[in-house]
């Protein structure tokens, strides 16, 4: 009796291991703990290896593949700058396992493959249209998915205050990638994603991507009714976090001629111009002195 449990507890161990010697799946769970704290192109090209073969292992676990491949895909984006191989892997995944399945996860990583494109940072990819056409097609076919992973960044990211500068990055890019998508069909949701990634933008402290995004409203669709608050941003970024006092005058005057009478901000662009360039604390004094 007092060598039962020894080697009932070897016994378990050694079907443990063979098991993991068997099913590639059961190895994913330790390299990825590992991953997370030592990441390296040899520890993502065995991940990678595991993934597939985990998939081929068990064809039947149509949700654990997709998400196996979409890890694979975006190993093979991020980590050995292979875009038009992560395309093709996301696209046969989506088609193979994708039915009736949550696509949140693989269409968030085709969307931010997309955002490079648009951005001519995919040479490989910019030179297959066939990749380019299933990709964007799946991108249009489904836009909800698009949705999901934004609201699932956006609870990941933190709020009121950003914890997660990488997952607000990711959640710009995608949110960047579907206003292009939406140029044509939906102007007004095209904004609202716009204003939201120059929102995000400047507060994780990238003020160049949040002109770029408020320029995309303020000045490509000036008559659009929130083209106002894009413009005003513009200018006060400009004026608040490049300290570009040149640039942030003349845009609060584009602003005052364009909308003269807005009802929001026209009085603050009056109000900026003249306080343009003077010292914070001339600004409290001038406030004390005349506080109307």
């Amino acid at each position: 009796m007092k060598l039962a449990l020894p080697l009932a507890a070897l016994a378990l161990s050694g079907a443990f291991f063979f098991a993991c010697q068997r099913d590639p799946a059961a190895k994913i769970p330790a390299l990825e703990k590992t991953f997370e704290t030592s990441a390296s192109p040899g520890l993502a090209d065995t991940l990678i290896q595991l993934y597939q073969a985990a998939a081929k292992a068990h064809p039947d676990k149509t949700a654990d593949n997709l998400h196996y491949l979409t890890r694979a895909a975006e190993l093979k984006f991020l980590f050995q700058k292979d875009e038009l191989t992560a395309v093709r892997w996301l696209n046969a995944a989506i088609k193979d396992y994708g039915a009736n399945q949550n696509l949140t996860e693989p269409i968030g990583m085709l969307t931010r493959i997309g955002h490079d494109y648009l951005y001519h940072k995919t040479p490989s990819l910019s030179g297959s249209p066939d990749d380019i056409d299933e990709m964007q097609a799946n991108l249009l076919k489904y836009r909800p998915w698009i949705d999901s992973s934004l609201m699932r960044l956006e609870k990941e990211i933190g709020s009121p205050v950003v914890t997660d500068k990488v997952k607000a990055d990711m959640f710009i890019k995608i949110a960047e990638t579907y206003a292009a998508l939406l140029e044509q069909s939906n102007p007004d949701k095209q904004v609202d994603l716009l204003l939201m990634a120059g929102a995000l933008a400047k507060t994780i402290g990238n003020p160049n991507k949040a002109v770029q995004l408020y320029y995309n409203v303020g000045e490509k669709l000036p008559d659009h009714p929130k083209a106002p608050t894009a413009l005003f941003m513009q200018a006060f970024i400009y004026e608040t976090d490049l300290k570009d006092l040149e640039k942030a005058k003349a845009t609060y005057e584009l602003f005052l001629k364009r909308y003269p009478k807005d009802p929001d901000y026209a009085d603050d662009a009056e109000n900026a111009l003249k306080l343009l360039g003077i010292p914070d604390e001339e600004v409290m004094r001038q406030f004390e002195q005349n506080p109307q």
